[in-house]
């Protein structure tokens, strides 16, 4: 996996930090700046509403209602109060004085010194009140200040209104005073701006401060980090000596160590176990590969004491045991006996027959008895396990039963002179290289019983042949020769008088023939034509031995069908005399029989003379 892609660690902490503090600035700033701007503006709007009811407590509403127009007394004593009072503050922008003239609302006073712009005149209708102003115009009981600043081309200005009475208490009009905003929210801009140059001075800070605070956090997960890359490659001696004083980081580190020992621990103990797996591993290839080749070189072969002989041999060989022992149950399977063995001992023992019956205490019988392989680590000090002078250097000791289909054939001994020598998993191997020996031992009967049928056969069928051709023949041979003048019939005469080359004729192992070859000028045959002779007389044997087949199936044929023909005719008879009459007739006519009697008796008379109701058929002679 590509690593690199992601970012580091130091980065992230160093990242978050940065963003959750300048967040934070940034945040804090902000209230501030809000804070700052609210108290400004709600100063401004408290001494504007100071202004305003001062204001209006100067004004005398029985003389503003007089105001007729702009030059007129009570017009100029309204003038000079607002003027009064629009020059006590210098941010006052306008002071001016207000009534209702049907819906709209018209200016009356409005304050100016002379030459001043800007000022409205007697009866001007304001255009654009707020809605504040048209809302409580009619029903203002106290100083009102708008909400919000407005801006204009004028500037920014923040608007109050108090209602103007007479002495009996009638609202005739409403006084308005604009301050003017501009110093506030320059104010306010010069402040935004000083926040803003303390806000990158604090970035800059907290840059380095959360790289800083990054770098004290992230080192000891670094090192834990570096460590377990070179845990990765595959160095275990490495550990974090510069434990980290946060106690999560301190166990984390504490805990690597003591994973890094256990994994050291670990690895030597599985290095130590591969070591020994492989060395079972090569042991169990070198028996696999051993038992593969014994099998092979035994499987060639079909005869049983060869077979045998070959196989304890290369046992023996292969595996580097002293002895090997091979023992077959007798056709009783009453008595085990040593039929082959490798080592000098169990020779001696197969010429003194060495046998075992099942009722003796040894790891044979055992193994004939449970048909279960048996180990037996140190026989040495055991002489109720093996006491056998022939095979004293024995210490060990493996017996492995041959089994084919569930039966017992024998078992396979094998001996070694170290202790110890056989361990649970070479049980495996040796089961397997019985089971193949009981294969090999069980086709070589076989095929030994085979031959034996075979020949028993080949008996039958060339004594059969003999007498079907003595009987195809009944002495009377028959003689073709072919001259230049022709094919000719002879009588039989005596082979050895004439002339020629002789070559028999054989069928299934049985001479029915020969031929006689002359050449001219009594020439002597080469080997081609002899082998052309013999594949000729092979073939005429075969040949002629196929007719003398279908001439006897021919004449089985003939004979079921006269059979059957019997049968339809005696199946027509309506009594039992016209019965025997028909098949005496019948039986007349097979060719060859001079005489057909049928007689009928009773079980008691057997041995009687011919019952008067027998029906004799005097026939003629036959022809055969």
């Amino acid at each position: 996996m590509d690593t690199q892609r992601h970012p580091t660690l130091f980065s992230r902490l160093a990242i978050a930090l940065t963003l959750l503090a300048a967040l934070s600035t940034a945040v804090v700033t902000y209230f501030f700046y809000l804070n700052f701007k609210m108290e400004q503006r709600e100063n401004l709007r408290k001494r504007l509403e100071d202004i305003a009811t001062l204001a209006g407590y100067q004004q005398n509403g029985d003389v503003f209602e007089q105001v007729a127009n702009q030059g007129d007394e009570f017009f100029q004593q309204i003038h000079a109060v607002n003027l009064r009072i629009k020059q006590s503050d210098p941010d006052l922008a306008f002071v001016y004085t207000m009534r209702k003239s049907g819906d709209a609302i018209s200016f009356v006073v409005d304050a100016g010194a002379p030459g001043e712009p800007d000022i409205s005149a007697y009866g001007d209708i304001y255009l654009e009140p707020s809605e504040t102003l048209i809302a409580l115009f009619d029903s203002m009981s106290g100083t009102v200040v708008e909400q919000e600043i407005y801006t204009d081309e004028f500037g920014s200005f923040l608007s109050a209104y108090t209602p103007i009475y007479t002495t009996d208490k009638r609202l005739v009009g409403v006084l308005g005073v604009d301050i003017s905003a501009t110093t506030i929210l320059r104010n306010e801009v010069i402040f935004r701006n000083r926040l803003i140059v303390i806000n990158i001075i604090a970035y800059i800070a907290i840059i380095f401060t959360g790289f800083l605070i990054a770098n004290y956090l992230a080192k000891p997960i670094i090192e834990l980090k570096d460590a377990a890359n070179r845990i990765s490659k595959g160095d275990f001696s490495g550990k974090i000596y510069n434990i980290p004083r946060t106690r999560e980081l301190a166990e984390l580190a504490t805990n690597f160590n003591a994973m890094t020992e256990n994994l050291n621990k670990l690895i030597t103990d599985l290095e130590r176990l591969v070591a020994e797996r492989t060395e079972v591993i090569t042991r169990r290839t070198d028996q696999l590969r051993a038992a593969s080749y014994i099998v092979r070189q035994a499987g060639e072969l079909q005869d049983l004491p060869r077979l045998l002989n070959t196989f304890v041999q290369l046992v023996s060989d292969q595996f580097g045991y002293y002895h090997t022992g091979i023992y077959l149950v007798n056709d009783s399977g009453d008595e085990l006996t040593l039929r082959s063995a490798s080592s000098e001992g169990g020779k001696r023992m197969m010429k003194q027959e060495h046998s075992l019956r099942p009722s003796a205490q040894d790891v044979v019988n055992y193994v004939t008895q449970t048909k279960k392989p048996k180990i037996i680590a140190d026989v040495g000090a055991d002489a109720t396990v093996f006491n056998n002078p022939d095979l004293p250097l024995t210490r060990s000791e493996i017996a492995v039963p041959l089994l084919i289909r569930g039966r017992l054939l024998g078992v396979l001994d094998v001996q070694s002179d170290k202790p110890s020598a056989f361990a649970t998993q070479d049980t495996d191997v040796f089961e397997t290289l019985a089971d193949q020996l009981a294969v090999a031992i069980d086709n070589a009967r076989l095929l030994e019983e085979s031959q034996a049928a075979l020949k028993q056969l080949e008996s039958i069928t060339a004594s059969r042949t003999h007498d079907a051709w003595d009987q195809k023949l009944k002495g009377k041979p028959k003689v073709v020769t072919y001259t230049p003048l022709g094919m000719r019939a002879e009588k039989p005469v005596d082979a050895d008088s004439r002339e020629g080359v002789q070559i028999p004729v054989t069928l299934r192992g049985q001479k029915i023939g020969k031929i006689t070859l002359a050449k001219k000028d009594a020439a002597p045959l080469n080997q081609q034509d002899r082998e052309m002779i013999d594949e000729v007389a092979t073939q005429a044997g075969l040949a002629i031995e196929n007719i003398r087949l279908l001439e006897d199936a021919t004449a089985r044929a003939k004979q079921e069908q006269l059979v059957g023909g019997l049968a339809f005719r005696f199946s027509q008879a309506l009594d039992v005399d016209s019965l025997l009459q028909t098949a005496t007739r019948e039986l007349g006519q097979i060719p060859g029989v001079e005489e057909a009697t049928i007689v009928l008796v009773q079980q008691s008379e057997q041995d009687a003379q011919p019952h008067p109701a027998a029906s004799r058929q005097p026939a003629r002679k036959n022809a055969p």
